[in-house]
């Protein structure tokens, strides 16, 4: 295939291997495509008309035009062709919230060293998907875009090479079956949002008599039917989606739900309706698929069946049914008695006793949340006598430790970390629980977002051993509640790692909620949740850790995640919103700034920025986390100390508004100015830039500038105030702006005091 050239050899070969829409382009151009042959309503290529263009224009540029089930992600490199962002590296970013790509097939001109090419991949039909991934990647998609590929020459000179999912150089052509499937977290990333209503045929479900619901099925069972149904490829594929939809079913089933074989019977004709065009057995195909689906699910789930329907319960009795308490229960009993014998006697009978608690438990956690999980009833009267003794019972921040020694999480209670993706949550976590693996501490993480892999990798660049996270580092990757029978042994072995971790990290809690059954817009359920599982980890000691989404509009935010305010009523350590200010990513170095919405024991806020945000969120800088990513082999981090400057600017009368963005555009147009500019002419080329600032927000701007010596004035001879510039103003530099960047590097401040910076 060494020797082949151009349109008329390459067109057979590509369709031959399934890319049926092979157009031609100029030759050692990229446009213009034919017409009518590409977009929505493009006309489909036949053979006789890749016989004629192959006539008439043999040795033209090859492009394929993106079938449906495939999706092409076009990333530019920093050196790309007029790029505004490194999309290279942004993919990168993404990818540390998303997850990995899997390697698949390529298309490039660059080079084999080149980041910039289009990749391949395998995506469920009838979709409909973004432009692009990110500033820098664009989306090829059906109905929009071609690629251009080998054969075809770049209108650098560069032929277009294709290259295998190892990375290598090949003269095959990929036949689509060879793709690699986008993962589903990228595939709902990347898709456009459902704005329309469901398909009447997905109504089958719905009960004429209630008008809501089918009366043979419980409420768990009806929501999640409906979800499945509306939806039939949200996890990568319509067989994907069916066979965890039917194991979910299952489960449902051995948990006592009602009507979850109903369910399951719908399924089964909707999905051989859809599956059986695409199978060459067509519906006899597509049923002996099915049976394949059911029986595997019913060999995934062990256990004695509930008789009680959970739908039925309460929420706390739907999400701590008798068995399952009283496991937990005996579960803590067997782990305190290992190490706290003498505490045993005290189960699930009495109250605690004067002097019953050890020293350890006083400064690692909440002896008050123990307790209450000892025993079978929370309705006791406390005993008070430490407390009235001026004994410190709260539990102390000592995980996650700042450059000062000042920790920034709670032992013994719930933390949380929240903010948008990709914007540092879990490397932040993963940061923190660096820390303890060094320290030899147990660290705990559940983990409902990303994969062993990618953790494990982080934390050997974060210097952690391989020894220290084989002895201390218990990774769980669960797909259900920790209630249900498939879930039950696991969740007791992760009691038994808590009652000697000092960290554990539940990384999605969204995810987790959904795996529960439980609505995140539900406070019944958010409270259901944090006594059933948050708690019961906070009871042996550690530092619990929450890694949660904020709501999409910036406008709606408030101070906790996305969701039901209860989050945040609930959290009895400190929460956190995490922004990263500079990208943070291979070779760059980055910032992630955390900022405080709420310290339940307030030893925390104390230490952190002496101001609130000026946005008026009611946030208060805690610690900005820089990441040094330019050594491949080795993350260095730095945990500092917010700016604790006092600032009687940041007041909260609206005299002491500074106006630090318009001072900076008077600077420079004073600094710029061939004559001494007036006042007034300051003032028309700030609105002639766009400035919609009032007249006496651009005065109070001019004489801030006057009076902390950056421009100086003098009469002109028309009696006018002209202006000078004595030295530039920029926000960067100043203290008292929400832009101000510490000129003092971090290699000059460890020079100063080596004793004084973490390096991990």
């Amino acid at each position: 295939m060494t020797d082949i050239y151009g349109y008329a050899a390459a067109a057979p070969l590509y369709r031959a291997a399934g890319w049926m829409q092979v157009i031609p382009l100029p030759e050692g151009h990229k446009t213009p495509p034919p017409s009518g042959f590409t977009g929505r309503s493009r006309k489909p290529v036949t053979d006789e008309q890749v016989q004629v263009w192959s006539q008439a224009t043999p040795n033209a540029n090859t492009g394929i035009v993106i079938p449906e089930g495939v999706l092409v992600l076009d990333i530019d490199a920093e050196q790309g062709h007029r790029v505004k962002a490194d999309g290279a590296k942004g993919i990168s970013e993404l990818s540390q919230e998303l997850g990995a790509l899997p390697a698949t097939w390529s298309s490039t001109a660059h080079g084999i060293d080149s980041p910039a090419r289009h990749l391949f991949y395998k995506v469920p039909e009838g979709l409909a998907w973004k432009g692009g991934a990110i500033e820098g990647v664009d989306i090829l998609q059906p109905g929009h875009r071609y690629s251009v590929v080998w054969p075809s020459i770049h209108p650098s000179g560069e032929m277009y090479c294709w290259y295998t999912p190892s990375g290598s150089t090949t003269s095959q052509i990929p036949h689509i079956s060879d793709l690699a499937t986008l993962p589903w977290k990228w595939v709902d990333y990347l898709r456009k949002p459902e704005h329309t209503t469901p398909k009447p045929a997905f109504n089958t479900l719905i009960s004429h008599e209630t008008g809501t619901y089918d009366t043979r099925m419980c409420k768990a069972i009806n929501t999640f039917l409906n979800k499945t149904l509306s939806n039939p490829a949200s996890k990568g594929s319509r067989h994907d989606t069916t066979l965890q939809a039917v194991w979910a079913l299952v489960n449902f089933a051995q948990e006592g739900h009602r009507g979850a074989l109903d369910a399951i019977n719908q399924l089964k004709p909707r999905f051989i309706a859809e599956i059986a065009p695409d199978r060459p057995g067509k519906e006899r195909e597509a049923a002996r698929e099915w049976a394949a689906i059911l029986s595997g699910a019913m060999e995934k789930v062990n256990g004695i069946q509930s008789h009680a329907d959970p739908c039925e319960q309460s929420k706390i009795e739907r999400m701590l049914p008798g068995e399952f308490n009283e496991l937990t229960q005996n579960t803590i009993a067997n782990q305190m008695g290992e190490s706290h014998p003498q505490q045993v006697q005290n189960v699930g009978t009495t109250p605690v006793q004067t002097g019953s608690t050890t020293a350890s438990q006083v400064q690692n956690g909440s002896t008050e949340s123990y307790e209450a999980n000892k025993t079978s009833s929370s309705w006791r009267f406390e005993d008070l006598t430490q407390l009235a003794s001026g004994v410190e019972l709260p539990p102390t921040p000592t995980v996650f430790q700042r450059e000062d020694g000042q920790g920034l999480f709670y032992r013994g209670a719930v933390n949380d970390l929240h903010g948008e993706p990709g914007c540092g949550k879990s490397m932040i976590a993963q940061i923190a629980a660096a820390q303890e693996l060094k320290s030899s501490h147990d660290v705990i993480y559940i983990d409902y977002e990303d994969s062993a892999r990618n953790v494990v990798k982080r934390l050997l660049l974060l210097g952690v051993t391989g020894e220290q996270i084989v002895a201390h580092f218990h990774y769980v990757r669960p797909s259900a509640k920790p209630s249900s029978p498939t879930s039950l042994d696991g969740w007791r072995e992760t009691l038994g790692y808590a009652d000697t971790a000092t960290l554990t990290v539940i990384d999605g809690v969204t995810s987790c909620l959904a795996y529960a059954g439980l609505d995140s817009n539900s406070g019944d359920d958010i409270a259901a949740w944090y006594n059933t599982m948050p708690r019961l980890i906070l009871a042996c000691g550690p530092a619990v850790v929450l890694i949660d989404h904020v709501v999409k509009s910036k406008d709606n935010r408030g101070r906790y995640a996305g969701g039901s305010m209860q989050k945040l009523a609930l959290i009895d350590g400190i929460s956190y919103s995490a922004n990263m200010t500079k990208p943070v990513g291979k070779g760059v170095r980055g910032t992630i700034v955390i900022k405080s919405g709420k310290d339940r024991i307030s030893e925390i806020e104390e230490h952190c920025a002496v101001s609130w945000d000026s946005n008026g969120s009611h946030l208060r800088e805690a610690a900005r986390i820089e990441i040094n990513s330019t050594n491949p082999k080795l993350m260095h981090v730095t945990i500092a100390r917010p700016n604790m400057m006092p600032s009687e600017d940041r007041q909260t009368k609206r005299d002491d508004f500074r106006p630090t963005g318009l001072m900076e555009k008077i600077s420079q147009l004073v600094e710029n100015a061939i004559e001494e500019p007036s006042q007034s002419e300051l003032f028309d080329a700030l609105k002639s830039d766009g400035s919609g600032a009032k007249t006496a927000i651009m005065s109070k701007a001019i004489r801030l500038l006057l009076e902390e010596g950056y421009v100086t004035n003098r009469a002109s001879r028309h009696n006018r105030a002209c202006y000078r510039s004595a030295r530039p103003y920029r926000q960067i530099d100043d203290p008292k702006s929400d832009s101000f960047v510490d000129r003092m590097s971090r290699e000059e401040v460890s020079e100063l005091d080596d004793g004084n910076h973490l390096d991990i």
